[in-house]
Formats: structure tokens, sequence, C-alpha cells
């Protein structure tokens, strides 16, 4: 530990001479709460062997050290449940997470990538797809990616996977007013869920009871392997908000020389 640096109560280290202020805050931060981490998948191969794309692709070999990098961060802290997207490259980025912490991932169809229509297509002709489809008309990003899902089929369709996963552990969402509070389990727990950029940009806006719009993945962008942690806040009389702790985490990446 470097010189001025002291281990406080909370276990963490603190400036030797920090106020009483940050001594509290840092306490109250060191008990635990109930968190949710949305980790983006690994590096994907979309065009293996720099043939044609395909439909569900694996990690590439850097994305596979991305996976570990995510694995040895989220292993230093406690993790009880961990869900998953089907598709292979969030199934590969979460199964060395399952090995560091001994977890077993449990696959939840909902959570998978809104739906796209480039399989068979040369890495060329899917960067025009998404181009093309990107200048449109603002209202038509309503309808989803060209000849593919639409946003509100999607929305709806994380938004019900979420709500599914939660409620056996006695986390459900309520309207009070104009707001919505989640119930929070009277033991913590730590819920890891390894999906999509798009899809853990809608996990965000939802969870963060904040009005959708069909460019979810740009208003909360993160990056390849990198995670992001909302934790449980009590709130009025009964129920709980999520506060966004952490977004973008990428230090594990940086470790590990992978950025």
């Amino acid at each position: 530990m470097s010189a001025g640096m002291r281990i406080g109560e909370g276990g963490g280290p603190t400036p030797e001479h920090a106020g009483p202020a940050a001594l509290r805050e840092q306490q109250a931060r060191a008990q635990r709460s109930t968190t949710i981490t949305l980790v983006r998948h690994g590096d994907p191969d979309w065009t293996p062997g720099g043939g044609p794309s395909v439909d569900d692709p694996g990690l590439t070999p850097f994305g596979a050290r991305q996976a570990e990098a995510v694995a040895a961060a989220l292993a230093r802290t406690p993790v009880d449940f961990v869900y998953v997207s089907p598709y292979r490259r969030s199934r590969d980025t979460a199964a060395p997470i399952e090995a560091a912490t001994s977890r077993r991932a449990q696959v939840v169809e909902g959570l998978a990538e809104v739906g796209v229509a480039v399989a068979g297509l040369t890495q060329e002709d899917v960067d025009r797809y998404f181009q093309a489809a990107s200048r449109r008309p603002l209202n038509e990003h309503w309808e989803g990616w060209p000849g593919a899902e639409t946003f509100p089929h999607f929305h709806g369709r994380v938004t019900k996977a979420l709500t599914g996963l939660l409620a056996p552990h006695g986390i459900h969402p309520t309207r009070e007013h104009d707001f919505t509070v989640w119930s929070a389990p009277e033991t913590p727990v730590s819920i890891v869920i390894v999906a999509h950029g798009g899809t853990n940009s809608v996990l965000l806006t939802h969870l963060l009871d904040v009005r959708p719009v069909p460019w979810e993945w740009l208003r909360f962008e993160s990056q390849l392997a990198a995670y992001s942690v909302a934790e449980a806040r009590p709130i009025g009389a009964h129920g709980s908000v999520w506060s966004l702790q952490n977004f973008n985490e990428v230090d594990h990446l940086r470790a590990a020389g992978l950025r």
C-alpha cells in the first residue's frame, strides 16, 4: 500500500486524512446491498475464417481473454446468481465467470440481443446494412432493424425476461404515482447478467425508470466485456430504486492489456 493511505473500517483503502463524511460514506457503501451487474459479451467472431457472417458466433481468441479478465474482476465480490443470454458469444463469456464464482449460469431466452437480418452477408454488406438503417428518419427506428424484430417487441421481451428472473428472488416492480419502485429481499443478493449491448441498455433503461427510445444501445453504450452495476437503494415507505453505481467498467481490461 502506498504511503498516505490506510484501510478504513469498510475494508477499502482510504486517504490518510479523509474527513468524517468520506469515512461515513465509505462505510455505508461497504454494507452489502442487492446488486445487478450487467456484463456485455467479449469480442465475437462474426466472420469465422474470413467467410460470410454467421447468426450465432462464438468468441475470438481475443474475446476469450476478455471473458477471463471480466471473470477475474467479478470474482473479487460476492456473486450469488448468474443469468445469460442463449447466444453463444454470451455463453462463452459466462463460462469463465461460472468457473471463477462457482455459480452455474442459467440461460434466459428473453435476454437475446435484438434481432437483425445479416446472416450470410459479407462484413462490408453488414456495415452498409447498419449504416443505412441508422440514417433513417427517427420515427422509423421504432420498426427495428430492417426485416427483423421491432423495437417495441424487443423492449417488451427483455423487460419481461428481467421481471421473470428477478421474481424468484423477491424482487418485484410496482408503480407508485408516476414512479416505479422495487421490492428488495431481506437478505441482499448479487445477480450477474451476461448479455449484449442492446439487451443491457434496455435493462438499464428499465431499471432506472427512464423513458425508452429505440436507440437504447447508443444512450447506454457499453464496450465489449465491460460491465455496469445497479444497486437497490431504499426509498419511500416500502420500496427501493436502482442506483447506477458503475457504468461501462473496463479497468479489468486495461489491467490485462486488452485495451
